[in-house]
């Protein structure tokens, strides 16, 4: 078996069950459940090039507000063939927002999850699904939520693809706390070779903005049975930094890729203070 079909076979494994894919409503249904927990409702923000899903918590004045990316989703459902909709069969980004109890966060989607507008083309959630048009979004979307709850700071919490995204976002930024990655995709390049698939080259690549990123408080947590984002793509990310001396991570014994990590952060989410 080589690279790129064990790749899409535990991909396909991880996102499915070896069941029927769910359908778009009850994929959605399981999103108003977690933030039902909370009593929070899902609401969006429109951007110029996408609208972005969100929940946010209620007490956010003049805080820190916790900005949860989600991951790729249901991006790919078989070695070649890309999803007709992204949208998360297992919405971990939001089941860890709901197990942190911190009083100021915000989970934001990514785009084309659980919504469709003009702009959803399956590039999107494949080729460039980390594009600066993208990037752009989210950097709106984060200059509305600061204005609109009058908070002060950033700490950006990325799972896989949604590391990415975060860590591309705490590059541009000045507002940006701590940047957090939990099984993160920080080397695109090492990760499309690794698995022998196409590179995503209309996408940027964290590790290529590392020089911005000098300064910038970090932790990322990598699961040492993931097979999906093993933790060469961190050292690769890590191994670009001249001086590693903001940078923390922790290797998780316990997590997959998608197992293991909302146990885990019930505890660091706690750590991280306010």
């Amino acid at each position: 078996m080589n690279h790129i079909t064990k790749f899409f076979i535990i991909a396909l494994l991880f996102f499915t069950g070896c069941t029927t894919i769910p359908s778009l409503k009850e994929r959605k249904n399981t999103l108003e459940t977690i933030a039902q927990r909370d009593n929070l409702p899902i609401s969006y923000i429109n951007t110029t090039n996408f609208t972005l899903p969100y929940i946010i918590s209620s007490s956010c004045q003049k805080k820190t507000m916790r900005i949860y990316i989600e991951g790729d989703g249901l991006s790919w459902i078989s070695r070649t063939r890309i999803s007709d909709d992204p949208t998360p069969i297992n919405p971990i980004t939001a089941k860890l927002m709901s197990v942190d109890k911190a009083k100021c966060k915000a989970y934001l989607a990514r785009p084309c999850q659980y919504i469709q507008d003009k702009n959803c083309t399956q590039a999107y959630w494949s080729n460039r699904r980390f594009s600066l048009e993208i990037i752009q979004s989210y950097n709106q979307a984060l200059d509305w939520l600061k204005t609109s709850n009058n908070i002060d700071s950033f700490v950006l919490i990325g799972y896989s693809g949604g590391g990415a995204i975060a860590t591309l976002l705490a590059a541009t930024r000045n507002d940006v706390k701590k940047l957090v990655t939990i099984a993160g995709n920080l080397d695109t390049q090492l990760w499309t070779d690794i698995h022998n698939i196409e590179p995503l080259k209309d996408s940027l690549n964290p590790a290529d903005f590392t020089k911005n990123l000098q300064n910038t408080q970090q932790l990322h947590l990598v699961g040492k049975n993931d097979l999906v984002m093993p933790k060469e793509v961190f050292q690769s990310y890590y191994s670009r930094f001249y001086t590693p001396e903001n940078i923390s991570y922790y290797e998780c014994q316990e997590c997959t890729h998608t197992q293991g990590w909302e146990l885990l952060w019930e505890k660091i989410s706690y750590e991280l203070g306010n």
